[in-house]
């Protein structure tokens, strides 16, 4: 330490001195320290840093590897069609009420042989070249021989049957349902839509392509159903058994299933084709509550119909779990038409499953899309507004996802309700599981996806889960290759039309839908299942 000075001057000079340097010296600490304590944050940023590059350099592979991009298709020039022609053929086919009604309730099977009636008189080299079988009284199954009876068939598939319009809605239709009326360039009544225009376009399709004398090398079968609304037991079933027994196997199935739809797929602009490779089974239960029965006065603390709805209660608040599974094949086959974030989102759930998860529960149609649902549907019990049942009961229908068993779900039902009250059995009528997957990958599908850019142009095409029923289940055992398509484009107005008022189909697309089979049937018919139909002749169809 320096001496402290005598005079005030130097001693004024020694403070200002001796403060430099506490100062120097507290700031060089300070420093230290500082430099200390910065370098542990910058280390822990860098740190994070190069694990968020990690992240985002995984989300970009997995997301590349993700997508599947579609192939380019070969232009065709499209066979001429007469739209109005058609129409007419659907017109005619629309005013047979072939009208399938509840279980039970015997059809109407003069209607059946009246459009049996019409469509030997439309088609008449059909009905001269293949063979027809009548099954049940009702169902239609015809053959088409191929020249190469070594290959394995194929069968297109539709259904002669509607359902009944509801009596208090007919003053709401435009045009009534089995006029068969054809105004502002729709066809209009029960069927349209659902489905006899598949039927009159398969046939018109190979009343054409007889007329340019075509030959299948492969033979071809059409299986036209008598009750499919109400089941398939009589028609689409007894086919399959009907052919199981023979020995018949199917290199590949067609029946009806998705549509070519804009604006419903979320993330989707694009018009997408979507082709049913699986449809969900189907459960219901019956569950029955039981309690002492008595007079409303004096109840007790538990009512049979109170002990049911504690059941269903529980049953809704415990939904099955969701999976994505099936989203993501949708997803993966549509490649870039996707947004960037879906895309990045349904190629890394790992990530973002959650969010998904919760955007999809969302609507109706996507959380069915990604779970097996549970829906009661119906209930009864009391018989007088002063007596308490002895119990009451309710009909829980499930819709089960790939994956998902009847005898599971059952159990799973039983554990959810946990009430030695309520018993819970199986509807027999009302139970079967769901189809094996068919794989996008394969020759069937492939083809028909290029069929389909083919005859419509600009439409993407992806795979999907049919979530109601339909006929193809009941070939599952004949094909490893069923497939679910009708090619319409449709708005969601004109699915909500479907079973409900004002069916109806655009003229122009029913012509689109003869063309289009024109092509799968040349691409099927062959010894291999082609993913470029050749072009066929063009040529009108004459009266």
């Amino acid at each position: 330490m320096s001496p402290i000075p005598a005079r005030w001057d130097e001693y004024a000079w020694w403070i200002t001195r001796a403060r430099v340097k506490s100062t120097s010296a507290s700031t060089s600490k300070w420093n230290n320290s500082s430099e200390k304590g910065f370098a542990m944050p910058v280390t822990i940023l860098i740190v994070v840093l190069v694990l968020l590059i990690f992240l985002i350099a995984i989300i970009l592979i997995r997301t590349s590897a993700f997508l599947r991009p579609s192939e380019p298709v070969a232009p065709v020039e499209l066979p001429e069609v007469d739209p109005d022609f058609v129409a007419n053929h659907l017109a005619e086919a629309i005013r047979c009420e072939t009208i399938s009604h509840l279980e039970g309730t015997p059809a109407d099977l003069s209607a059946f042989r009246e459009l049996r009636r019409v469509l030997e008189s439309q088609y008449p080299r059909v009905h001269a070249s293949l063979e027809r079988e009548i099954i049940s009284d009702a169902t239609l199954l015809y053959t088409w021989r191929g020249t190469n009876l070594e290959l394995p068939p194929v069968l297109f598939c539709a259904h002669l049957d509607v359902v009944p319009v509801d009596p208090g809605t007919l003053d709401q239709w435009e045009h009534p349902p089995f006029a068969g009326i054809i105004a502002d360039d729709y066809i209009w009544g029960r069927g349209t839509f659902d489905v006899k225009c598949q039927v009159i376009g398969l046939l018109e399709a190979a009343e054409l392509l007889l007329k340019q004398n075509f030959r299948p090398e492969r033979t071809i079968f059409f299986g036209f159903g008598q009750d499919e609304e109400i089941g398939g037991e009589k028609g689409a079933k007894q086919i399959a058994a009907h052919l199981a027994e023979r020995g018949d196997r199917f290199e590949a199935v067609l029946d009806e299933g998705g549509v070519i739809t804009q604006g419903i797929i979320p993330g989707i602009e694009n018009p997408v084709a979507m082709i049913g490779i699986a449809e969900k089974g189907s459960l219901s239960l019956r569950l029955k509550a039981v309690a002492k029965p008595g007079h409303s006065s004096t109840p007790g603390k538990t009512t049979a119909i109170g002990i049911l709805a504690n059941a269903i209660t529980r049953l809704e608040n415990h939904p099955l779990p969701a999976r994505l599974d099936f989203m993501r094949i949708i997803y993966s086959a549509l490649g870039g038409a996707v947004s960037p974030t879906l895309q990045a989102a349904f190629a890394n759930t790992w990530l973002f499953g959650r969010f998904l998860k919760r955007k999809l529960e969302a609507s109706p149609t996507t959380n069915a899309s990604i779970r097996t649902t549970t829906a009661v549907t119906m209930v009864a019990g009391g018989i007088k507004d002063n007596l308490l049942p002895a119990s009451a009961e309710a009909i829980a229908n499930f819709r089960l996802l790939p994956g998902d068993t009847v005898e599971d779900l059952a159990e799973y039902a039983r554990l959810v309700i946990n009430d030695p009250r309520v018993t819970v059995v199986p509807v027999p009528e009302n139970a079967w599981e769901a189809s094996p997957l068919t794989s996008p990958e394969g020759a069937a599908f492939q083809s028909l996806a290029t069929t389909i850019r083919q005859v419509f142009p600009g439409a993407e095409t992806a795979p999907y889960l049919v979530l109601g029923a339909t006929d193809a289940r009941h070939y599952a055992g004949l094909s490893d290759q069923v497939l679910r398509f009708t090619p319409l484009v449709s708005t969601q107005d004109d699915l909500s039309r479907m079973h409900g008022i004002n069916e109806r189909v655009h003229v122009g697309s029913l012509g689109r839908m003869v063309q289009f089979y024109m092509l799968l049937i040349d691409a099927w018919a062959g010894g291999e299942l082609k993913r470029n139909p050749v072009e066929l002749p063009t040529e009108a169809p004459g009266v």
